[in-house]
């Protein structure tokens, strides 16, 4: 391990944070169901020294290698377990969704695990999540409810299983309104179908990379409303720039409307999420978001976490 003169009071503090964490199996009563306070407690303050190791220029081999035990442990929560081993091969793939939209706890009870789950279930990290998802769907019912000359169409880029979509009451659609799904996972579209019940008559999935997927989109375009949630978390500002470009000049009917989430900058959660679920997403603050959108009419905002920023894109008629 190299260990830099001026980190190793940093090392010190992240080892005690560490120690501390793995001693709540045994001065915590994992039995009583709250003890996930006094674990979160100890996770936030794991979090905040690694990231004050990280900003000491503790080399990132070193603070992987003093977290390793506490990352073992929390791999026994299935959210951290999910993201560690990436079950469907990238980050924050539909099944974690569908987990967090849940509210699901199924790590076994009494252990640190469980706590470890229940301190994410009740954080702001997935707290953001769920707020992105019900703002698209409110976006959808909006765009079918407003006054209207004709049908409306809407495309969901990164769908998953179309949480928000799902939410929709079929009752609300005109004769002629229809969606698009498309997703990188056809297991994800698969389960959409499923669940999506009497909107399956008016719902179109199309597989695939949203790249190599846009000649298709557009024949199906163009669109009223095309939402992309999440997406732009692990793109750079280059394929960020192509897929916006594509959105505006492809997809959207003049008018209509794009509108994307991401993750902002200042994210408390990001070095826990780095260090011991291997999760890293880009961040970008509105400034970052709007240098992507160099012309438009944009309007953005932070939803109630702070975590996320909501991206409002009017096309021109």
């Amino acid at each position: 391990m190299t260990v830099l003169p001026h980190s190793t009071d940093v090392l010190h503090r992240l080892n005690d944070a560490v120690d501390g964490f793995l001693r709540s199996e045994r001065e915590f009563d994992l039995a009583d169901p709250s003890a996930h306070m006094l674990v979160g407690g100890r996770f936030r303050t794991l979090s905040t020294q690694i990231g004050a190791g990280v900003l000491a220029g503790v080399p990132d081999e070193d603070i992987a290698a003093i977290v390793q035990p506490a990352r073992s442990k929390c791999s026994r929560s299935p959210f951290t377990r999910d993201e560690n081993e990436w079950a469907r091969g990238y980050p924050s793939d539909f099944q974690l969704v569908e987990h967090v939209m849940a509210q699901a706890n199924n790590s076994q009870a009494g252990t640190l695990g469980w706590h470890v789950e229940a301190h994410l279930q009740g954080s702001a990290i997935t707290q953001q999540q769920r707020n992105r998802v019900m703002h698209q769907a409110r976006l959808i019912s909006d765009a079918l409810t407003a006054p209207r000359n004709g049908p409306r169409s809407v495309l969901l880029i990164a769908s998953g299983a179309a949480p928000d979509l799902r939410l929709i009451p079929p009752g609300i659609l005109r004769p002629g309104d229809r969606f698009v799904l498309t997703d990188v996972d056809p297991d994800a579209l698969e389960l959409a179908q499923k669940r999506l019940g009497l909107l399956n008559e008016v719902t179109t999935a199309v597989p695939g990379n949203v790249f190599r997927a846009l000649p298709k989109l557009a024949e199906l375009g163009p669109f009223d409303l095309v939402l992309v949630n999440g997406l732009y978390d692990y793109l750079n500002d280059r394929a960020a720039v192509r897929l916006t470009e594509a959105v505006l000049t492809r997809l959207c009917r003049p008018g209509g409307t794009f509108y994307f989430s991401s993750s902002t900058t200042g994210n408390p959660f990001r070095w826990s999420l780095e260090y011991l679920m291997d999760w890293s997403v880009v961040e970008r603050d509105e400034r970052a978001v709007r240098a992507l959108l160099p012309g438009c009419d944009v309007s953005a905002g932070l939803d109630p976490t702070g975590l996320a920023l909501l991206t409002h894109v009017r096309t021109r008629r």
